[in-house]
């Protein structure tokens, strides 16, 4: 009988292992990072600020009719934009404040003053050059966002990459004529 029992056990801590080492098996991998969601709205929101800051400088300024288009096209969009981060970010608890020197495309405070003390053609030529590294550091921002795992603002980098690089085109357009 006690022969029967140990045996019994036996197989029953065999079968309980093969059953551990089976599950063990299917477990699934564990989930990739989360994408840091927060940290790019973050870091998108002082940047959006400076281009709205940006396109109010047109508005007296300009004498060129497609800077001053450009400027309300992205000032309409980057109001948008904005609306939608602070609209996450609300959802998320609010935002850690990010610092703006240093962030990819960023002007200066020498250029902004730059721009403010300009006007005419010069303004013109000195807003869509900085302008445009303004937004190529946000393609900068959004492409790094999109390298790491997918996130819940993934279709909103790519809208940026989509819309940004477009106003990219026409700027460069408006600074190769003569």
């Amino acid at each position: 009988m006690r022969t029967a029992v140990r045996t019994a056990w036996l197989v029953v801590v065999l079968a309980l292992a093969l059953v551990a080492a089976g599950c063990a098996a299917e477990t699934p991998p564990p989930p990739a990072p989360a994408a840091d969601d927060v940290g790019f709205a973050a870091a998108m929101m002082p940047h959006h600020e400076q281009a709205l800051e940006l396109s109010a400088l047109v508005r007296g300024r300009s004498t060129d009719p497609e800077v001053t288009d450009l400027a309300f096209r992205i000032d309409r969009e980057q109001v948008e934009e904005a609306g939608q981060l602070r609209g996450f970010l609300a959802l998320r608890g609010g935002a850690p404040t990010m610092p703006m020197t240093g962030m990819a495309g960023m002007a200066d405070a020498a250029t902004l003053d730059r721009l403010r003390a300009s006007s005419g053609p010069a303004f013109d030529r000195l807003w869509l050059e900085t302008m445009t590294a303004h937004h190529e550091g946000a393609l900068t921002m959004a492409r790094q966002y999109l390298a790491g795992p997918p996130g819940a603002l993934t279709d909103f980098a790519r809208a940026v990459l989509l819309s940004q690089q477009a106003e990219i085109d026409r700027m460069r357009a408006a600074l190769a004529r003569p």
